[in-house]
């Protein structure tokens, strides 16, 4: 019923949404298409700075009431469970930064630089400094979190320590077998039950 409530919500929003368009693009007829696009901007620079306050917001709440239900950092049942959240931890943290820093200023630069009487656009062609700066730093980033994954990748899947423990294990569709060694640190003959129906 939840989901049902909430797929009307989001329905009835698009509906609202789309009658607004439309009533816009009639006054546009009335009022005169420059004066309405003008005004029509300026709506729509507001209605994204609240849009990004209410994003944000949304981001927050929901870190702060489901963090610890999805993100429970340090709660692994095994070793590697470690390793992994240590390595997701990083990598939300850095794509985090990046995220909260492009969604401002995109958000910021759509309402500052709104169409206005007192600017013009100035077309910037090309900017070859600026394009490698944009391409470079995010290829260091993503190169620094791929090296800490495979880092953590060898540390998973490399040599058990010395004084481990051989265990052999056995997956089945509904289930896992395990077989520990004796007190000689010998796995013993493997019995196979065979069941005739």
């Amino acid at each position: 019923m939840q989901t049902f409530l909430i797929i009307l919500i989001l329905l009835l929003g698009f509906y609202i949404v789309f009658q607004i368009a439309k009533a816009n693009d009639l006054m546009a007829i009335i009022r005169g298409e420059e004066k309405s696009r003008k005004q029509s901007n300026k709506i729509s620079a507001y209605m994204l700075l609240g849009f990004l306050i209410v994003g944000l917001f949304g981001v927050y709440w929901t870190h702060h009431t489901l963090g610890d239900k999805v993100l429970k950092f340090g709660s692994a049942a095994s070793d590697h469970g470690i390793l992994v959240d240590e390595m997701i931890k990083y990598t939300l943290i850095i794509t985090g930064i990046v995220f909260f820093i492009t969604q401002i200023l995109l958000f910021w630069y759509s309402f500052k630089y709104r169409e206005s009487e007192e600017r013009k656009s100035y077309y910037f062609p090309h900017n070859s400094k600026l394009e490698i700066i944009w391409t470079s730093v995010p290829a260091i980033v993503l190169a620094i979190l791929i090296v800490f994954g495979l880092i953590t990748w060898y540390k998973i899947t490399g040599a058990a320590p010395k004084d481990s423990m051989l265990v052999e294990i056995t997956g089945s569709q509904f289930k896992w077998e395990f077989r520990y060694p004796g007190n000689d640190g010998v796995l013993g003959k493997n019995i196979i039950k065979i069941l005739i129906w």
